[in-house]
């Protein structure tokens, strides 16, 4: 049954639940909606029928008297003759404390029960609490963070960052105007807290750590929290109780004045209501040159500081033999690399090496290509090779006789069918010379075989891996990357075009090392024509990451930047910029609908971005109207079509947060979620990551035409610089894995229709679930998510279908533990598998295993 319906039974209900508070027998109007059940006394109850006054009296008997406080004042019923109204800020509290102490004894089981109907629906709101020294000791709530019903306990009287909460969280996000019963049960016998809304069994979660509140103060319509009275409620609050024990979801249903056959476990698929259409932009990804995603990652040069300019001292290279290296800048290739590595030469053999990104990968029968600049009063010929540590040889060739003038080499290196797979190697190239000379380097560079055999391009398995994510977009060059810790450090475009050897580089100093820049705007560019995707291009807007930020005259050469950058993708070869691109290889112009304005501005505490984002927008309208403009942070003087919005929380955030968007305001301005992930796991995503990562995907299909496109981030690390904790895709130098996360996003983005069919979970706490169906076809993919510990079995009904194939399929990733993950040495110990399923119909029953994610794919036309 849906949602609605049930409100409309509980409706009918009236005033019957308060009898069963009470302890009394159901009346007969009442015995269609629930049965009679025993409930306990109430240990404190509070009706809120005196309408005059400014206290409230304790229907238990035992002396709770609430004092009305702030501006609390008496509203209208959902029981007997009035409420409690905090809309206009206001509560109550016991002042002082009961008779016999605290109302209630925290330490052991309770219940706790309100009827509740928002004025708000945003906002931390507490209805009902008990005040602790710093913390209350229960909140029966709605959260900021979810934009849910919760019933939240801490595990002790402390605001300690490590004091983690146990939220039990409701499915779906309440609307104003209506009211809601709402139970929340702390059971120490199952170390288990519960949430019931209206009856219903929405949320659960692992808890163990009860403790008394000291100070006996209860409050209705506040929380407590730091030592001070926050979380106040917007909301009418009616029928407020305590009871000095676990109530059973019988009593639930009861207490709710719910039929318990409507509080059974039930997943509904309704395909006759055509919901959002979903994003055709939706999935995208998000990289950013961060744990060495680029340099050493996804850019397939092997050489670490080929270009001699990262450092003042040979960073990374040795000198072989007897020889000497040191940093020249007095000999430079020309004005963009203007160091070069000189080397003494003494005896034969002497020469330089590289390690490489922690070690070049070789593999046999495999050609690479080798590529020097080289000058000197040595004459002979320079012998490149791939070494071992042992000094074994797997791959040389030697290049032409050595001149006094710059002069560019190149040669192929192959491996032979006896060569080892290993990373265990370095590049060497050495001269045999037996006299005293001295040869300068500049721009050494070896790549293995790319992605489509670019010359200057990217590592096969990390685009594969891209590739099987089916993008919608890319999103570049990158967040902190984009801007640098200072401005001259910032992602420069201009820079990054050309020939590899006319490219400075810059010091990546958000992420600790250097940036050759090979990876440059072409490269990002020909990777979205190698995916199939569309670019979505930021732009630097004036601001760096440690705050300096540019206004006025001074930032009008960075406006003009960005409209180069444009005319570099879009312009046609008639233009300055369009022909630049021509000449560096790529006549077509590239299709560009979205540019994004700088980068996390909400960081820049001196305002700055409304004037600056107003000086990008004005300009590139005016120039390229139809481009569609992402803003970072909310700006008043000017419109945007997209607002950035990042999340990186923890994954029962993310489990209880994938209906954040659901109630979300849709006359404003549509949302790009650039950047999220749960944090969990390192360096990629494990189990329990992976399943709440899924929760918040759900919940950004379901809204689609809210959220109109999303991207997880980070995308990559190297699992020996892994700065950032959590990323999607790690590898060394020779091989790479997928996360678990990586493969609940794949399931749920190759499996999916073109409009989302409502879908109501009732009774399955710890699902959070999406259906969207291809309305040619009738296939309907079912999204489940089961963050619980035990395997959901539930009724599901779909609705609407003219005929439902009985066969179907469930592709499903799931694990044992929530701390399972996949490694470099165990890649595939949590994948997917799709299976056959049988007896489907338009009510069957259907297991979704614990920690797991699942796509269940029913053939249903109408």
């Amino acid at each position: 049954m849906s949602r609605i319906s049930r409100r409309t039974l509980i409706a009918a209900a009236g005033a019957a639940p308060f009898a069963y508070a009470l302890g009394g027998a159901v009346p007969a109007s009442a015995a269609t909606t629930a049965e009679a059940v025993a409930l306990p006394a109430p240990a404190a109850h509070w009706a809120f029928d005196e309408g005059t006054g400014t206290t409230a009296a304790d229907a238990s008997g035992n002396g709770n008297t609430l004092t009305l406080g702030g501006k609390a004042v008496w509203g209208a019923a959902k029981s007997g003759a009035y409420s409690l109204d905090t809309t206009a800020t206001g509560y109550a509290e016991t002042v002082p404390a009961g008779p016999d102490g605290p109302a209630v004894d925290t330490s052991a089981a309770f219940s706790v029960a309100a009827w509740v109907r928002l004025a708000r629906t945003d906002g931390y709101q507490t209805f009902v609490s008990a005040d602790g020294k710093a913390v209350s000791a229960f909140f029966l709530q709605l959260r900021a963070d979810t934009g849910t019903f919760a019933f939240t306990r801490l595990p002790a009287d402390s605001t300690d960052a490590n004091n983690a909460a146990a939220v039990a969280g409701a499915t779906f996000a309440p609307e104003a105007g209506t009211w809601y019963h709402l139970l929340g049960v702390d059971d120490p016998s199952a170390k288990t807290v519960r949430l019931y809304v209206d009856g219903v069994l929405e949320g659960e979660a692992d808890y163990s750590g009860g403790w008394q509140n000291p100070t006996g103060t209860t409050a209705v319509g506040r929380g407590f929290y730091g030592g001070a009275k926050v979380d106040q409620a917007y909301a009418l609050i009616d029928e407020a109780s305590l009871y000095a024990t676990a109530l059973t979801a019988e009593q639930a249903a009861a207490l709710a004045g719910a039929d318990p056959a409507d509080t059974a476990p039930l997943l509904t698929i309704d395909t006759a209501t055509a919901g959002p259409t979903v994003s055709p932009d939706l999935g995208g990804i998000f990289f950013e040159d961060i744990n060495h995603s680029g340099e050493g990652g996804l850019y397939a040069e092997l050489v670490n500081n080929r270009s001699f300019m990262a450092a003042a001292t040979p960073l990374h290279w040795s000198a072989t033999g007897s020889g000497a290296i040191s940093i020249d800048k007095s000999t430079p290739l020309n004005t963009a690399l203007t160091q070069s590595l000189k080397l003494t030469v003494t005896a034969p053999g002497d020469g330089i090496s590289n390690e490489g990104f922690w070690g070049i990968p070789v593999r046999p029968r495999t050609t690479y290509r080798a590529s020097l600049w080289a000058k000197g009063t040595y004459r002979g010929r320079l012998t490149v090779a791939l070494t071992g540590k042992d000094g074994t040889v797997y791959a040389t060739g030697t290049t032409k006789s050595v001149t006094g003038d710059w002069t560019q080499y190149e040669l192929k290196l192959r491996t032979t069918a006896s060569a080892p797979t290993t990373a265990d190697a370095t590049l060497t190239v050495t001269t045999s010379s037996s006299a005293s000379d001295t040869v300068w380097f500049s721009n050494v560079s070896l790549f293995p075989p790319t992605y489509n055999n670019r010359p200057n391009g990217l590592r096969v398995d990390l685009v594969e891996k891209l590739a099987a994510l089916d993008p919608k977009f890319l999103r570049f060059p990158g967040g902190n990357y984009l801007e640098g810790n200072v401005i001259a450090d910032r992602f420069d475009w201009k820079k990054t075009i050309g020939a590899v050897e006319e490219r400075p580089g810059h010091q990546n100093s958000a992420w600790g090392y250097w940036s050759t820049d090979g990876l440059g705007l072409l490269e990002y560019l020909e990777l979205t024509e190698d995916l199939g995707c569309a670019p979505l291009l930021c732009v630097f807007a004036g601001y760096a990451l440690h705050g300096a930020y540019v206004t006025g005259d001074a930032l009008k050469p960075f406006v003009q930047d960005a409209l180069d950058e444009i005319e570099y993708l879009t312009g046609s070869t008639a233009t300055t910029w369009g022909a630049r691109r021509a000449a560096d290889g790529h006549p077509k112009p590239f299709p560009l609908t979205y540019v994004e304005i700088g980068n996390e501005d909400w960081f820049d505490t001196s305002g700055s971005y409304e004037e600056r984002y107003a000086a990008f927008h004005d300009a590139i309208k005016a120039a390229h109207p139809h481009l569609k403009l992402i803003a970072t942070t909310p700006v008043s003087s000017r419109p945007y079509d997209l607002i950035d919005e990042h999340y990186y929380q923890s994954p029962s955030a993310f489990q209880h947060g994938a209906h954040k968007y659901d109630n979300r305001d849709r006359t404003t301005p549509k949302v790009f979620v650039g950047e999220w992930a749960s944090q969990g796991g390192r360096p990629t995503p494990d189990l329990n990551s992976a399943l709440g990562d899924a929760s918040w995907l759900t919940g950004l299909i379901r809204n689609s035409d809210q959220v109109l496109m999303e991207s997880y981030a980070p995308l990559f690390s190297h699992v020996s610089n892994n700065v950032w904790a959590t990323n999607l895709i790690a590898y060394d130098a020779l091989t790479s894995y997928n996360s678990p996360s990586y493969y609940a996003q794949q399931i749920l983005r190759t499996h999916q229709g073109t409009v989302v069919a409502p879908t109501t979970a009732r009774a399955l706490p710890g699902l959070n679930t999406v259906t969207t169906r291809d309305p040619r076809s009738g296939r309907l993919y079912a999204a489940v998510v089961n963050f619980g510990s035990v395997a959901r079995t539930t009724s599901v009904e779909i609705t609407g279908a003219r005929k439902i194939k009985p066969a179907g399929r469930a592709t499903v990733l799931a694990g044992t533990a929530l701390t399972d993950t996949n490694t470099l040495t165990d890649p595939e110990k949590l994948t997917p598998h799709t299976r056959r399923v049988t007896g489907l119909a338009a009510a069957f029953t259907y297991t979704f295993p614990p920690f797991s994610v699942t796509v269940l794919e029913v053939d249903a036309p109408r």
